[in-house]
């Protein structure tokens, strides 16, 4: 029961990121935004034939901040075409921006990623972490409340958003874990968006930056072998694998990973359902002298929160 409840608990911390989404859902901001923050979304493109989709950081009622509108059948023959962005006001639109855009970097099947950079005067629009145009504040950003999803047919559709979260809770870059000791019923959980065909990915604990691993979570969906390869790393060389079977992986889910700490060993969660083999702390490794918790590994779309971890 005890486990139970702290599993409870750190879900509630790690959902203000990370979230599965859909087209025509609101997603309420946890606090307002402000300089440096990034509201971003993934959808699946299937093909040209979709309708127009968009990303929109909006207010009360009908207030739209920004609008991201992609509109694939106004490309040309080279598919070049453009990306429209306005905002809304008094159920009246402004006025656009249409920043030129290459629509063939849309791929069939493949998660692609749309995000909105908040700077002092203005919003970077980005596609797949590229800069594609750039936005005024016609509207002060402490009017936001939420993001909406909007529009695609035909295949598409939007599966992720990530939201900022700057509400204090133990969030963490991957790197060092500072102050924070791992004792027996530690908790550290992770979460990520799977993209099919990704390269295997993992969640670590280390003894320091670069060092060794007390253990290596390492999932490997296919076209690798369907395992979970479970390791320690002792003086620069791996030790004896533990492999146990690959949970299900779908493309465009967003998941979990948790480590629990228990006496004497780890025990290892996906969506809160723990695989079927654990991890014994093993002899040269001390819980307590883990420094540094690594997301490491993916492609194609694969995406960990931010290289962000929760602690409890």
């Amino acid at each position: 029961m005890k486990l139970l409840l702290i599993l409870a608990g750190v879900l509630t911390i790690a959902q203000g990121r990370l979230l599965q989404a859909s087209v025509d859902t609101s997603y309420p901001l946890i606090q307002r935004l402000r300089s440096k923050d990034i509201v971003s979304a993934w959808g699946i493109y299937n093909d040209d034939s979709t309708s127009k989709f968009n990303l929109n950081i909006m207010g009360e009622g009908d207030v739209f901040l920004l609008h991201i509108d992609f509109r694939p059948y106004l490309k040309n023959s080279a598919g070049i075409g453009p990306i429209v962005l306005n905002n809304r006001i008094n159920g009246q639109w402004v006025s656009e921006i249409r920043p030129e855009f290459d629509y063939g970097k849309f791929k069939k099947g493949q998660l692609f990623k749309v995000s909105a950079r908040l700077r002092r005067k203005e919003y970077v629009i980005l596609f797949n972490d590229e800069e594609v145009g750039r936005f005024p504040h016609r509207i002060d950003i402490s009017k936001a409340t939420r993001a909406v999803l909007y529009g695609g047919s035909n295949g598409f559709k939007w599966v992720a958003i990530d939201l900022p979260d700057r509400s204090g809770l133990p969030l963490l870059k991957s790197s060092s874990l500072g102050s924070i000791v791992l004792k027996p019923g530690s908790l550290i959980s992770a979460r990520g968006l799977y993209a099919a065909q990704s390269a295997k990915f993992s969640v670590n604990l280390r003894m320091a930056v670069g060092g060794d691993f007390m253990i290596h979570v390492d999932f490997r969906p296919p076209p690798h072998e369907g395992k979970v390869v479970l390791n320690s790393m002792l003086n620069g060389g791996w030790q004896t694998e533990i492999r146990t079977d690959l949970p299900s992986f779908n493309n465009g889910d967003v998941f979990q990973v948790d480590i629990y700490c228990g006496f004497d060993r780890f025990y290892i969660y996906h969506n809160f359902l723990q695989l079927k083999a654990t991890f014994p702390y093993r002899p040269s490794f001390k819980l307590g002298d883990v420094k540094v918790v690594d997301l490491i590994g993916g492609s194609n779309g694969f995406y960990w929160s931010e290289d962000r971890v929760v602690v409890a």
